[in-house]
């Protein structure tokens, strides 16, 4: 019997919830954003940190792998990446930020399809920039398994004006119901699969594009970082029928998980800031240091904390050098003492990394 796709349903795409359910967590979602936005309007707080981390999380969901820092160069300094998809993947979310109050057209998906693919030669010419429908995902790829369609994109028949009803849905949808959207959108959008490849990466652009119109900010959030840390949670959405209830139910976390990335970026970024104010107070190997723990927690965290060993491994000087430099970067508030003798260990002193830290 041939498997039936959500797309060929016959009510698809009239998907429903039930409010009573869904109405605390949009409540609930807006309250964290509140939260967010109330700390930034305390701080200047620059974005590059969180939109580097996404651009490159956004990808790698996808198994495509950015260089961080080149990604990261050319949103700071606009120093044009070595390779082209480092290029393609940044475009992709400044489209996505720039755009967001305008209405989502064909042409714009078009352009953010060759930007993603801009240079792949995987893929006939004439299916870059373009809907090409009939796209089968598939599982048991390697010769001593069977090859099983797990998914099926709109027919190539039916796939250009089944997303004119997607981009009608997106441009008229109520901007009161952020979460929803979101949730409803991705789901939406992932089960046409207009394009040859690149689906998921616009796709979670596209959830970014709506929640900065819904919510009136320009700032990103850390959807991809999100996502990509609790991908199995993720991909099961994609497992929706039309009531969306329980989906939204299980997806709500991510989203809120997303917002708190974004505040612990953020203040990462801050801490850069106080060390530039100590800088000439430092001396080359805590400044070497102190960026690479700053760099591990952005990649998703230092784990034990910092200790006397893993500084002279990471510096190659004695233990009692060792020693005199954390003991300073502790007595200038950058790092935070805990613990005595052998058990001593050092963090960074960022609110979120010190929760549940005991003085020594």
């Amino acid at each position: 019997m041939a498997q039936t796709f959500l797309w060929q349903h016959a009510d698809f795409p009239h998907f429903y919830h039930n409010p009573a359910v869904v109405a605390p967590l949009e409540a609930a979602f807006r309250a964290e954003v509140d939260q967010l936005d109330a700390k930034l309007k305390r701080q200047n707080l620059g974005f590059s940190d969180v939109l580097t981390g996404e651009i490159v999380a956004n990808s790698e969901i996808e198994g495509v792998l950015l260089d961080r820092e080149s990604v990261h160069s050319f949103l700071v300094e606009n120093l044009m990446p070595a390779r082209e998809k480092e290029q393609g993947a940044v475009a992709l979310t400044r489209m996505a930020l720039a755009q967001a109050n305008e209405p989502l057209t064909h042409d714009l998906l078009f352009t953010m399809h060759r930007e993603i693919l801009k240079g792949n030669t995987h893929f006939p010419s004439e299916s870059i920039g373009a809907y090409v429908g009939n796209m089968k995902i598939v599982s048991g790829t390697r010769l001593d398994r069977e090859v099983r369609v797990i998914h099926e994109g709109v027919s190539q028949a039916l796939v250009y004006d089944k997303m004119t009803e997607f981009i009608d849905w997106y441009n008229q949808c109520p901007t009161d119901s952020p979460l929803l959207n979101a949730i409803q959108g991705h789901i939406h959008f992932e089960n046409l699969h207009p394009f040859c490849d690149g689906n998921g990466r616009i796709g979670r652009s596209l959830i970014l594009m709506g929640l900065c119109r819904d919510l009136g900010r320009s700032t990103p959030l850390a959807l991809s970082r999100s996502f990509n840390a609790n991908v199995d949670s993720y991909y099961r959405q994609f497992e929706a029928g039309l009531d969306l209830t329980q989906t939204i139910q299980q997806m709500s976390p991510l989203f809120i998980h997303a917002i708190r990335s974004t505040g612990q970026i953020l203040e990462l970024t801050a801490f850069r800031t106080k060390m530039s104010d100590h800088s000439e107070a430092l001396n080359e190997r805590q400044l070497k240091v102190l960026n690479r723990l700053v760099d591990y927690e952005l990649r998703g965290g230092f784990k034990g904390g910092m200790n006397n060993a893993k500084y002279q491994k990471m510096t190659g000087i004695g233990d009692r050098t060792a020693l005199r430099d954390l003991n300073d970067l502790a007595a200038c508030g950058l790092m935070f003492k805990v613990g005595k003798l052998k058990g001593t260990r050092y963090y960074l002193n960022v609110p979120h990394l010190l929760a549940g830290l005991s003085t020594p």
